[in-house]
Formats: structure tokens, C-alpha cells, sequence
């Protein structure tokens, strides 16, 4: 394989994973937005949407559409049992930003290893079949099918997410609550309402990443780390609550990431990523696209 096709292929491997980056980035930076909840539980809900897909397809034989729906109903159910039980009993409680931070942490390892009791710990996978084969056969791209869907559907989500906050009454509800909470509650707007409708729509996100997941590399329970931890890194690059921050600050991490296998070891990846994080910081402390506070 020449240089040139070499290339072509990090650089394909790095948007169609900059792509899945930046779809469980914005679930994780909506709630920080919104909110002010560092969401690290929010790794477990891939997790857990990634083997609820798995069951519906493989054990209860239902169809893809179907492993999806399961999927987002599993995620949804998850995500509001997270914000109402721990997130808002520990706030009406006075825990500040360290205990919610807590309190999330030991979400995420609990549900981690909830899911390595019920499932182990070797993790399920799916297998693509004909939308793994090369758009281009014979030509030594590996471009197929499965990167071109996951990136359109990823742009697809964003485009309908963008004009969902931007135009509806509950997307104009969430930007007052995001903007000033006390003014919002002075205007009638239910906070209650808009977070529960939030950690839903945060969590349900989530389906179509985990998905990917499942189709293309597998779902491991200890993959729960590196998941959020990721998203955490693209939703502070991208700015609180961006959109476009987050899908840019995505690709940018991975494409970096690929193009850095060109160079180094793949050990190296995450190098790269926190190299890209400190000069953001550095120059952009509120991230790209991000308001200054």
C-alpha cells in the first residue's frame, strides 16, 4: 500500500471515529450545559444501550429497527432513573459539584460492573456483513458502506438536534434554563420538566452511538472509561453546549488520532489527544465554539 492510499485511509478511519466522538459528546455536554452535571455515568448508558441492542437482535431475534428502539427505550428509562433518583435527590440535598461528581463516578464503575455480572467481562459484537465491504474494491480503500452511514446519520442527528433547540418550544425552553435558571423559574418554565426532558433526550443519543459500537469494534463493560472519557475531551474542546463545537472538536480528535498512527505506535493516540486539549485550552479556554462564563 502506497503512502498516498495509506493516507486516504487514516484519514477515513479518523472522521467515521471523530464522527461517533462527537455523537456521544453532545448527550454528555447537553446535561453540562443545561445543567451544570458532569455526566460520567453517561459512559455506562453507552454501555448499557450497546448490550440492550445486543440482546433484542441476537436473543430475542428482533429486526435492526427494532434492537435500535429497544435500544433508546433502555438508554431513556436509564438516563431519567440517573438524573431523578441520584442527580436530583443529591441536589435537593445541597451536594455540590464535587458529590454530584462522586456520585456519577460510582454510578458509571456500579453500572460497569452490574454489566460484567450479568453479561461478563469478554463483551458482545455484531457483525456488519456486506456494509463492511470496500465502496472501491480492489483499489486498497477501505471506505465502505458502515463509515458512510455512520457519518450521514451522525450529520443527520446534528442537523435535526440543532434545528429541535433552535425552533421548538421545548429546544427555546432549554436555551432560558441554560441561560439564567432563576429567570427561567420566574417565567413559569417548569426546570424540573426541561432537565427530565434533557437526561432523556441525552440519553437516548446514546442508541445510535452504541450501535456503532456493536457493529463495528464491540461493546466491552470497560470500555465505559474510555467512552466518557473521550466525550468529556471532545464536549470541552467543542465549548459547553455547542453543536457545531462538539462535531468539529469529534473530528478533529479523529482524525489527529489516525493521522498519529502514521508516525507512532496506536499506543500513542491518546497523546495526541490531550496535546490537542491543552493548546485549545491554552489559546480557547471556553473551547471552540464555547461563550466566555
Amino acid at each position: 500500500m502506497d503512502q498516498a492510499t495509506l493516507l486516504v485511509n487514516l484519514l477515513t478511519d479518523g472522521i467515521s471515529t471523530g464522527a461517533l466522538y462527537a455523537l456521544v459528546a453532545i448527550g454528555f455536554s447537553l446535561l453540562w450545559w443545561l445543567a451544570d452535571l458532569i455526566h460520567l455515568a453517561h459512559g455506562a448508558v453507552v454501555i448499557a444501550a450497546g448490550y440492550a441492542g445486543y440482546v433484542a437482535i441476537a436473543v430475542l431475534g428482533l429486526p435492526f429497527w427494532g434492537g435500535i428502539c429497544f435500544a433508546i427505550v433502555v438508554a431513556v428509562v436509564l438516563g431519567l432513573l440517573i438524573q431523578q433518583f441520584a442527580y436530583q435527590n443529591m441536589i435537593k440535598r445541597g451536594a455540590g459539584e464535587m458529590g454530584l461528581l462522586t456520585i456519577s463516578l460510582g454510578l458509571l464503575i456500579s453500572l460497569e460492573y452490574l454489566v460484567i455480572l450479568v453479561f461478563g467481562p469478554e463483551g458482545v459484537r455484531l457483525d456488519a456483513f456486506q456494509l463492511r465491504s470496500p465502496v472501491f474494491p480492489g483499489s486498497g480503500y477501505i471506505l465502505d458502506s458502515f463509515s458512510l452511514i455512520v457519518v450521514s446519520s451522525v450529520l443527520i442527528i446534528f442537523v435535526a438536534l440543532f434545528l429541535f433547540i433552535k425552533y421548538s418550544d421545548t429546544g427555546k425552553r432549554m436555551r432560558a434554563v441554560a441561560e439564567n435558571v432563576e429567570l427561567a423559574r420566574a417565567l413559569g418554565i417548569s426546570t424540573w420538566t426541561v432537565t427530565m426532558t434533557v437526561a432523556a433526550l441525552s440519553a437516548a443519543l446514546v442508541a445510535p452511538a452504541s450501535f456503532v459500537y456493536l457493529f463495528d469494534r464491540g461493546v466491552e463493560p470497560h470500555d465505559a472509561m474510555h467512552i466518557i472519557l473521550m466525550a468529556a475531551i471532545v464536549a470541552i474542546m467543542g465549548g459547553r453546549g455547542s453543536l457545531s463545537g462538539a462535531l468539529l472538536a469529534g473530528l478533529i480528535v479523529g482524525v489527529a488520532e489516525s493521522v498519529m498512527v502514521w508516525f507512532f505506535a496506536a499506543g500513542w493516540r491518546e497523546v495526541m489527544t490531550f496535546r490537542l486539549l491543552y493548546v485549545v485550552l491554552l489559546f480557547r479556554p471556553q473551547g471552540l465554539f464555547g461563550k466566555s462564563r
